[in-house]
């Protein structure tokens, strides 16, 4: 059994509630686990503003994890400063236990100072996608921070990845794509996309509730969340179950 720990929207520095002891609690959890989950996959907004000191932040709280480790930026992320602060590249491919996560870089950089929260891949990145995937036969999950179709919020719905098409089309080309893992809709969730699943993390920072729900849209009472990711290929074709937790603050 292979075990991923997917932790999303930690959102350092934000302004209406620094997130800090929250990402601790998380981290907590996850170093308390035995075994511990054998890859932590970290979905983007990993910082509020893409400040070097919310980078910084980070960096501290994601050198407590001892294990592998594989990080992509979302909307709220600027891309030069995520790629100095933690010194991960975007995209990449991280190998762990056999499988290959190849994270992808949806961010679209800001227009005139102001950030854009809708996603995008483009051509470029997409045939790089492509490529990496005919490279091995390996079974393989895509991360990226923006939802690739709709999840039924409208707040996030809008500003979800644009060229979520695009996208699956290129799934459906590598069947050994085993499912997408994504973040940006600070909800636990999970449907089906290019015939696969699609996980989304949940959110460390705050949750994003169902539109029907008689609670505040960006929900920051709410107890941060992640998502532990079983795959079990004992039968030579991996199969994944999730569970979601919600941690008491």
């Amino acid at each position: 059994m292979f075990v991923v720990a997917q932790v999303s929207d930690t959102h350092f520095g934000n302004d209406v509630q620094e997130p800090s002891m929250r990402c601790s609690a998380v981290m907590d959890h996850l170093l308390a686990m035995r075994p511990r989950p054998d890859l932590l996959v970290v979905s983007g907004d990993v910082a509020d503003h893409g400040l070097d000191q919310e980078y910084a932040a980070a960096r501290a709280w994601l050198d407590r994890w001892p294990g592998a480790l594989a990080v992509c930026p979302g909307n709220h992320d600027v891309r030069e400063a995520f790629v100095a602060g933690l010194g991960r590249p975007a995209p990449s491919v991280v190998e762990a236990g056999g499988y290959r996560f190849v994270m992808l870089d949806s961010l679209v950089d800001a227009v005139a100072g102001e950030r854009v929260d809708e996603g995008r891949l483009g051509t470029d990145q997409l045939a790089w996608l492509d490529a990496e995937l005919a490279k091995s036969a390996a079974p393989a999950f895509v991360v990226l921070h923006h939802p690739p179709t709709t999840i039924g919020l409208e707040l996030m719905d809008p500003i979800r990845l644009m060229d979520g098409a695009a996208l699956a089309a290129v799934l459906e080309r590598h069947p050994h794509v085993v499912a997408t893992l994504v973040g940006h809709a600070h909800t636990m969730s999970a449907t089906t996309y290019a015939g696969r699943p699609l996980l989304v993390g949940g959110g460390v920072a705050s949750t994003v509730t169902v539109d029907a729900e008689q609670l505040d849209t960006v929900w920051y009472a709410a107890p941060p969340s992640f998502a532990l990711h079983l795959v079990d290929d004992t039968d030579g074709t991996p199969r994944v179950t999730t569970h979601w937790r919600a941690l008491r603050g």
